[in-house]
Parts: C-alpha cells; sequence; structure tokens
C-alpha cells in the first residue's frame, strides 16, 4: 500500500523546486564491498557527507551526497524514505532547504554522473543506482527501500522518465522537472513504447508521478504535454499522475 502522507510531502517539496525552475534552461547535454568505499569527506552543510562508491559493474568511483535529516542520531528506532537525485551539486542546496522544512524526515542522496559516463548510457546508470547505490545506502543508513523517490530536473528528469518506463518499481516517487523529451538519443524513443504494447502484456507502474514545466518553455512544451498525454491514456490504475505548469 501506497504512503499517501509521504505523497502529498513529497508534492509540497516538488512545487517548491517547480517554482524555483520555471522557465529554466534546457537540457544538459553484504557484498556492497565497504573496502571500496572511501571515508566521508568534509561537507559545509550540517549533517552532509560526501563519499565515493565503486561501480561493481565498471569498477569506476562515482560520488554521493548524503543529508540525514535532523534528530537521525537520537531517533535510533526509525526508519526513513530516501529521495535520490541527479546533478546534486547543482540541486543539493534548494532539496536540502525544501526538505529541512517541509520534509524533515527524509534522508537526500545526490548521485553524480561517473567520470567520463554521459547521461545517456542510462542502462549502465541504472544498474549502479540499483545495484550498488541501493545496497550502500540501505545497508549502511536506515534507509526504508519501500519508500523511494526519484527527482531529476532536465536531462535528470529525461532519465527518470526512462526508468519509470522501463523498469518500474524501482522508485515509488518521480518527480520530474522539464524532462529533456525534445533530445533525440536512442533511448528517448523507448519511453514511448508503453503506449504501444497492449495493456494485457503492459507492467502496471506503481508509482506516484510528478511532472512540472514552464510557460516559457517554448519548442519543448508539445514534447511535455505528449508525455503527460501518454501516461493519461495508459489508464493505469496503479499510476499516481500529478502535473503543474508554472
Amino acid at each position: 500500500m501506497r504512503d499517501y502522507n509521504f505523497t502529498f510531502l513529497v508534492l509540497v517539496l516538488a512545487s517548491i523546486i517547480s517554482a524555483c525552475n520555471t522557465n529554466s534552461q534546457k537540457a544538459e547535454n553484504n557484498s556492497l564491498r565497504t573496502s571500496e568505499v572511501l571515508e566521508p569527506m568534509a561537507y559545509e552543510m550540517p549533517r552532509t557527507q560526501v563519499i565515493q562508491i565503486s561501480n561493481s559493474e565498471t569498477d569506476t568511483l562515482n560520488t554521493l551526497y548524503i543529508k540525514l535529516p535532523e534528530g537521525y542520531e537520537e531517533n535510533t528506532d526509525l526508519k526513513y524514505p530516501v529521495i535520490y537525485f541527479t546533478h546534486p551539486v547543482q540541486h543539493i542546496e534548494i532539496l536540502s532547504a525544501a526538505a529541512e522544512y517541509q520534509i524533515q524526515d527524509v534522508i537526500l542522496v545526490g548521485i553524480s554522473w561517473q567520470k567520463g559516463m554521459t547521461f545517456w548510457k542510462t542502462d549502465s546508470y541504472l544498474n549502479f543506482i540499483r545495484n550498488d547505490v541501493f545496497e550502500m545506502i540501505e545497508n549502511n543508513y536506515r534507509a526504508d527501500a519501500g519508500r523511494r523517490t526519484y527527482f531529476g530536473y532536465s536531462a535528470g528528469a529525461l532519465v527518470g522518465a526512462y526508468i519509470l518506463s522501463k523498469h518500474p518499481n524501482t522508485f515509488e516517487n518521480f518527480i520530474l522537472g522539464s524532462p529533456a523529451l525534445g533530445v533525440n538519443l536512442d533511448f528517448t524513443w523507448e519511453i514511448y513504447e508503453l503506449e504501444s504494447t497492449p495493456a494485457n502484456e503492459r507492467r502496471k507502474l506503481n508509482a506516484n508521478v510528478f511532472v512540472s514545466y514552464g510557460t516559457l518553455e517554448g519548442d519543448d512544451i508539445p514534447h511535455f504535454e505528449k508525455y503527460i498525454t501518454m501516461l493519461k491514456n495508459l489508464n493505469d490504475e496503479s499510476l499516481m499522475l500529478h502535473h503543474v505548469v508554472g
């Protein structure tokens, strides 16, 4: 059963982010192997640490920015929902501020792109999240595996749309800001395979999805509307869809 209270709080957070990002730029082009996770680096934001973790598929290092909620050390009996997000350097401050006052009991995990990796290598990035990041976070922090949220903006939101279409049940909630659906990449068309799949063969999405974009985003607007219309036309009772135009 979905946690509707947490879903409401996610929508509050998403609305704040949407207002800040409105009319913004176009797309930016046990076996955790603990020995391969380096000591946290200093980070000036309270209750925040930066660590590096090895990708078990490529043996490259990736950086995670982890922000723990206030009271985490004291409330040892609590498990916390987690918001995973891309482009952490650009987003950690606004997400942290919003979480501090709107969704206080949540862990934030920012996932950088691996050195030399471009965002269109989506399956490799997703495998890293599913096989390494989830395991690392859920084995080392009191993270609730049943309450995972994905946040992405522009290129990050495009990746989120792909995850929702091709790998449902990876996250319970998706917050997608101005997804870069107009970018012609090999995997972009796969996002729309859902609408051509017969209903009796289509996997249930089982997700709460929030999509936002700005009124001045010009040629990108038809792409946003096409995507939202597709999701609506699925008539998937397991999908809760919200969208805001700012």
